[in-house]
């Protein structure tokens, strides 16, 4: 498969690069296109995963791991799942996280803005080529001046982005991309590339590009101004919505709940009205335990 050979290539170019034989204008060639981008991330990824759990990789025992870095012996090492390779720390990209509850601003290094949301974690590395994003959770606004080739990777995605702003977020594994200024391309062969006020989405295997409404684009920017926006909602997915802000969650507790609609503008940090909405407008039941509160008619 392609994605295996591209790994394998990404793999070689770690070790290489670690043992100081690699032709950096070749390499910074080879990576220019996002599917090498995404897979050389993903070796990056799999390293940094592997450092904060050491456990998730079975080494050769005459093999440590300091001898790796030093030997420049990546390309020896097999990793037993799939196509998870390993690269060295010496590779390590810049990174903000939030938590639960809380956001950031922060400017990156080439003066390029990224505002990331609750429980959220971006990594980043920029060079006079190529500036590469990694979202490995959450949901992250991009205000992203001119320069090098912009690169946005997640696990199972990459998209190569314009000058411009950009919501991205993760639901699930799949990427949502909005674009607000500028355009997106994924790095499928045959998808559409995504210009502002459309939305590309990798829910799918062809990564689609769809207008979006200026109603859906206001649901979706919201939580840079502390709000969550319900539009005709089922109350299923505005309570999801919401407990991605809260510690304590909500919980339905009668199913005949979860379809019924709600819409509104609520303060993503405190549910009290949203939960006053639901009691009065919807005539639930609203109690209050200490690790939930739950709704029922």
């Amino acid at each position: 498969m392609q994605r295996d050979a591209d790994m394998r290539d990404a793999a070689a170019w770690f070790a290489a690069l670690q043992a100081g034989s690699a032709d950096q204008l070749a390499f910074e060639q080879w990576r220019e296109d996002p599917a090498h981008a995404l897979a050389f991330a993903r070796v990056t990824a799999t390293w940094e995963g592997a450092a904060e759990q050491p456990a998730a990789f079975e080494l050769p025992a005459h093999i440590t791991r300091r001898r790796l870095v030093r030997g420049g012996m990546a390309g020896a090492i097999a990793v037993a799942a799939g196509s998870a390779f390993l690269a060295t720390r010496a590779y390590a990209w810049d990174s903000a996280s939030t938590e639960v509850g809380e956001t950031r601003r922060l400017r990156l290094p080439d003066g390029s803005m990224a505002m990331l949301n609750t429980d959220t974690r971006l990594q980043w590395r920029f060079s006079a080529k190529q500036r590469e994003l990694w979202l490995d959770r959450g949901e992250v606004a991009l205000d992203l001046q001119p320069g090098a080739t912009a690169h946005l990777v997640t696990r199972d995605s990459a998209a190569t982005l314009d000058p411009g702003r950009f919501n991205a977020r993760l639901r699930g594994a799949a990427l949502e991309l909005i674009v607000l200024r500028g355009s997106a391309r994924s790095a499928q062969q045959g998808a559409r590339p995504a210009g502002a006020y459309q939305q590309l989405s990798f829910a799918t295997a062809l990564p689609s590009a769809q207008p979006v409404s200026g109603e859906a684009v206001e649901a979706a920017l919201a939580w840079q101004s502390g709000d969550v926006v319900f539009v005709d909602a089922p109350l299923a997915d505005a309570v999801a919505e919401y407990n991605r802000y809260l510690l304590r969650p909500i919980v339905i507790d009668d199913p005949a709940l979860a379809t019924v609609r709600i819409g509104g503008r609520f303060v993503s940090s405190d549910p009290a009205d949203f939960l006053r909405a639901v009691s009065t407008g919807l005539g639930v039941r609203v109690s209050t335990t200490a690790d939930a509160v739950h709704l029922r008619k």
